[in-house]
């Protein structure tokens, strides 16, 4: 079973991969399923291998990983997973290899033997994975490099585990990691251990010089394993399991399984051979006398064979986890045509704001215009930028209905004031108009008796009052906005001289306490 790696469809990335989910996990790195995404909707799941954070600044285990990389990468094989490149990020180094759906033979193993019945694996299909993997193997044993030279590879970590079962029903080797060349670039360590101790031959064990055979020993074990639905040398401790591989007598795959062939028993045991003088010299040697027996026996399988015993004993756990990588993929589908070119930006936590001149005060916008953000507001310029920064509309449409609120204000404001002063200049023609001068209020008051005589047989004298103030006031009430310029002084009474006498009067405060530019 995979473990996705995210369940909202936004995988953690590695350079131009997107990382899906965890394959599998052994000592020096870790498999995740993972997708290069491209142009026009491109896209290509594969599978990569990085190298363990605690382990990515260890020399030695980087080399072993290059090697990996330089090594595979010249394996051109249908029974080799291939590498397609090798790269570094921030996190280390990694290897993108070819992503093969299935499973590991050792996971085809296990299910069968913890089956209820035991299921037993068909002598046809153990025959064609190890076949394929023979071959695989063969194709490593003889490569060269440039100059035409053998390199001696030597896999050292034949197992179950690094067997890979294909639903198409080719079988493949993979993970050269601790793989043993002439011309490797790191060097092991004398008495240093690489590779299960359980699938290791005894002169590996030792640490003695090792070549090819070596992995014909394990190619041994995993066909007895196969064969008997049984671990072979797999002890309680590594100690138990060390001593089995050395000195423990090996038993025949038919002591556990007695309908087993002889014909397979024997060719088992010739590759378990603790002197590698008796055992098979190539991995091509061990191929042909397994094809000749199971072709005797008529127990040669095909890949469709092996493919209707994946889907037999693990199918379920396949097709479970072909639905989740299908709706992960579903749910990063791009929502625009020609697939998503790069991942969106996350929402912004900021809130842009406006002001309501009207009203005096700064309401919050839920969203941000990123064409607004260039233009800023004009209006802002009214404002004291050390009071508040404005910011702009919350959208376009928004946007016009704000810069036509702010017009509409500013038109109402100057036909405010245009009205008001309109008002002050008629109070001020009726103050300089002698027959249009109202008669004194009842409220004026006269100074002196010789005053009240002299102004009963005199002209009407001139008087101010707060009128004409109070007439402008309600014109310009009428006509101006909700909010309107600063107030000026009010009209203070004058005095005209007529004659000798003079008249003086007064506004009723009533009239000053409504006027709204006071």
């Amino acid at each position: 079973m995979t473990k996705l790696l995210s369940t909202d469809g936004e995988g953690e990335r590695l350079d131009r991969y997107e990382l899906i989910a965890e394959l599998a996990a052994g000592g020096m790195a870790t498999v995740y399923l993972a997708r290069n995404s491209g142009v026009a909707g491109f896209q290509r799941l594969v599978a990569i291998k990085r190298l363990h954070p605690h382990l990515a600044r260890e020399p030695e285990f980087i080399e072993m990983f290059l090697d990996e990389a330089r090594l595979a990468a010249r394996l051109h094989h249908p029974n080799v997973v291939p590498i397609q490149e090798v790269g570094d990020s921030d996190r280390g180094y990694y290897l993108v290899m070819d992503y093969v759906e299935g499973d590991t033979f050792a996971r085809l193993l296990a299910r069968a033997a913890q089956s209820k019945p035991k299921v037993h694996v068909p002598y046809a299909v153990t025959v064609r994975v190890m076949l394929d993997t023979l071959a695989g193997l063969h194709a490593a044993h003889e490569m060269k490099d440039d100059q035409g030279e053998p390199l001696m590879l030597v896999h050292r970590d034949v197992s179950p585990q690094n067997i890979l079962v294909g639903i198409d029903g080719i079988s493949r080797i993979t993970d050269f990691g601790v793989a043993r060349a002439a011309s490797r670039l790191s060097t092991t360590r004398s008495g240093q251990l690489k590779g299960k101790l359980a699938y290791m031959a005894p002169e590996q064990a030792r640490a003695a010089p090792i070549d090819r055979r070596a992995d014909i020993f394990s190619c041994g074990i995993v066909l007895w394993e196969a064969l008997a639905l049984k671990r072979l040398f797999k002890g309680e401790g590594e100690a138990e399991t060390l001593n089995r591989v050395l000195y423990d007598p090996i038993p025949r795959p038919s002591s556990v399984r007695p309908d087993l062939p002889q014909a397979l028993d024997d060719i088992c045991m010739k590759a378990l051979e603790r002197d590698i003088d008796k055992r098979y010299p190539t991995a091509l040697a061990l191929a042909e006398d397994l094809e000749k027996a199971a072709q005797a026996l008529s127990v040669m399988g095909s890949v469709r064979d092996v493919a209707a015993c994946l889907e037999q004993v693990v199918g379920t756990d396949l097709a479970q986890q072909r639905e989740e990588v299908r709706k992960w993929l579903a749910r990063s589908e791009p929502s625009r045509p020609g697939g998503r070119l790069s991942n969106p930006p996350p929402p912004s936590s900021k809130r842009s704001t406006y002001v309501d001149s009207t009203k005096t005060r700064v309401e919050g916008a839920s969203k941000v215009d990123p064409h607004a953000l260039t233009q800023p507001d004009k209006s802002a310029s009214s404002v004291s930028s050390a009071i508040l920064q404005v910011q702009a509309p919350t959208g376009p449409s928004e946007a016009a209905s704000d810069r036509r609120r702010r017009r509409t204000r500013r038109y109402l404001t100057f036909a405010g004031i245009a009205a008001a002063a309109a008002a002050l200049g008629y109070g001020a023609s009726r103050f300089s108009s002698p027959s249009t001068q109202p008669s004194p209020p009842a409220a004026a008051k006269i100074e002196t008796p010789a005053q009240a005589a002299s102004a009963a047989t005199a002209a009407p004298p001139v008087t101010v009052t707060a009128t004409a103030t109070a007439e402008a006031s309600a014109t310009a009430s009428a006509t101006a906005s909700a909010t309107a310029p600063k107030p000026s002084k009010p009209v203070r009474p004058r005095t005209t001289p007529n004659s000798t006498t003079t008249a003086t009067t007064t506004a009723a405060p009533d009239d000053l306490s409504r006027n709204p530019y006071r």
